[in-house]
C-alpha cells in the first residue's frame, strides 16, 4: 500500500546524464564564492517554494486547511449558524477537494486517508478559523497580515502539487510514450492540473464552475504544470529540449545565486519547482483581496492586449454635441 503512497514532501531529482552532457556549463568557482555572500539573504526564498524548511508539510497543510475554512466562513457561514460537522466538512472538500479524490484517477490511495497530517490540519485550521475564544482567530486570520501567511503558504502547498503529481503521471507513463511525442505529453499536465480544480468541479459543478469564463485556478494549474513537465521531463522531445536550451544559461545563474552547489545547480526538476513556486506565490499575492483582486489574470490581459492590437478596433467617439441644456428662465 505504501507503495503507491504520493506525499507532497520535496524530493531532489537528479539530471539524466543525457541532460547533464548536452547542457553542461562550467561553473566558475570565483563566482560561486561570491554567490555565497548572497545565502543568507536569498536561501529564504528558495527552501520557501521548494519546501525546505522544518515541519514544511505540516506548515502547509495547516495554512491550507485554513483557506478552506475561512472560504467557507467567509461565504456560505458568514453569519457563523452552520452545524458545525456540516462546516467541519465543507471546509475539509474546500481546502482538500484534489487530495481527496484526484488519486483516485490513477488507481492510488487519497493522501486524505493515507497521510495522518492532511486530515489532523483539517481539524486544526477549522478551530482556529471557528472555535477561538471572542472569534479571535477569525478575526485575525481576515487580517491582511493573516490573508498574506495563509494565501503564501496555501500556494507553498500547491506548488508541491504541481511537482508531485507531475512526477508521479511522467514516471507511471514514460514507458509508453504515443507514436507522435517521445515524451507523455497530456498525462503529467492533466494529472496535476485536475489536483487545483477538483475543489471547483465538486464543490459548484461543471456547469456553473465553468459557465462564465476560464476559471483562474485552471490557468495557474495548467501553465505550471505544462512548464514544469516539458523543463523537467522532456529529455528527448523538441519542446523540452528548445526551452532548456534557451533557459538553462539562466536557470543555472539563478540557481547558484539562491545558494545552490554545483549540482543542485544542472537539476532541472528543482528549478522547474523553484520558477514555477516564485510564479504561483506571486500571483497568489497579487490577486489577494486587498490587491488587484481574484479576477486579475496576466494571461487575459496578455490575451486581451494582444486582440487589441491586432483587431484593429477602435473604440466609437461619439461625434455630436451634446444635449443642450434646458433653457434658463428668461430675466423679466
Amino acid at each position: 500500500f505504501n507503495k503507491f503512497k504520493l506525499t507532497l514532501l520535496p524530493t531532489v531529482h537528479r539530471p539524466s546524464a543525457q541532460l547533464v552532457r548536452h547542457h553542461h556549463h562550467p561553473i566558475n568557482p570565483t563566482q560561486q564564492n561570491n554567490n555565497t555572500k548572497h545565502r543568507s539573504i536569498m536561501n529564504p526564498l528558495f527552501n520557501l517554494v521548494t519546501m525546505k524548511f522544518p515541519y514544511a508539510q505540516e506548515t502547509v497543510c495547516i495554512f491550507m486547511a485554513i483557506q478552506g475554512s475561512m472560504k467557507i466562513r467567509a461565504g456560505p457561514n458568514k453569519a457563523n449558524t452552520m452545524h458545525w460537522f456540516h462546516a467541519l466538512c465543507r471546509s475539509t472538500l474546500a481546502g482538500f477537494s484534489g487530495a481527496a479524490f484526484t488519486n483516485i484517477f490513477m488507481g492510488r490511495p487519497t493522501a486524505l486517508f493515507s497521510n495522518d497530517v492532511f486530515f489532523g490540519s483539517c481539524l486544526i485550521g477549522y478551530g482556529l478559523v471557528n472555535w477561538t475564544p471572542f472569534d479571535i482567530g477569525y478575526l485575525a486570520l481576515k487580517t491582511f497580515v493573516g490573508s498574506f501567511f495563509t494565501t503564501v503558504f496555501a500556494q507553498v502547498f500547491r506548488v508541491g502539487g504541481v511537482a508531485g503529481f507531475s512526477d508521479a503521471a511522467y514516471n507511471a507513463f514514460k514507458e509508453n510514450p504515443s507514436d507522435y511525442y517521445p515524451t507523455p505529453v497530456f498525462g503529467p499536465i492533466l494529472f496535476p492540473s485536475m489536483l487545483g480544480n477538483m475543489g471547483g468541479f465538486f464543490g459548484n459543478g461543471v456547469d456553473k464552475y465553468l459557465e462564465k469564463a476560464l476559471p483562474w485556478m485552471i490557468q495557474q494549474s495548467v501553465s505550471c504544470s505544462a512548464f514544469y513537465h516539458f523543463y523537467a521531463h522532456d529529455a528527448e522531445g523538441w519542446l523540452g529540449v528548445t526551452l532548456r536550451s534557451y533557459l538553462k544559461p539562466i536557470a543555472i545563474q539563478i540557481m547558484l545565486l539562491m545558494g545552490a552547489d554545483g549540482k543542485e545547480s544542472e537539476d532541472d526538476a528543482l528549478f522547474a519547482k523553484f520558477a514555477v513556486g516564485c510564479f504561483m506565490v506571486v500571483m497568489g499575492i497579487v490577486r489577494m483581496d486587498q490587491l488587484l483582486g481574484p479576477r486579475f489574470s496576466p494571461f487575459m490581459t496578455l490575451s486581451e492586449m494582444v486582440t487589441g492590437v491586432f483587431s484593429g478596433k477602435k473604440k466609437k467617439v461619439n461625434s455630436k454635441p451634446p444635449a443642450n441644456k434646458k433653457n434658463k428662465k428668461k430675466n423679466q
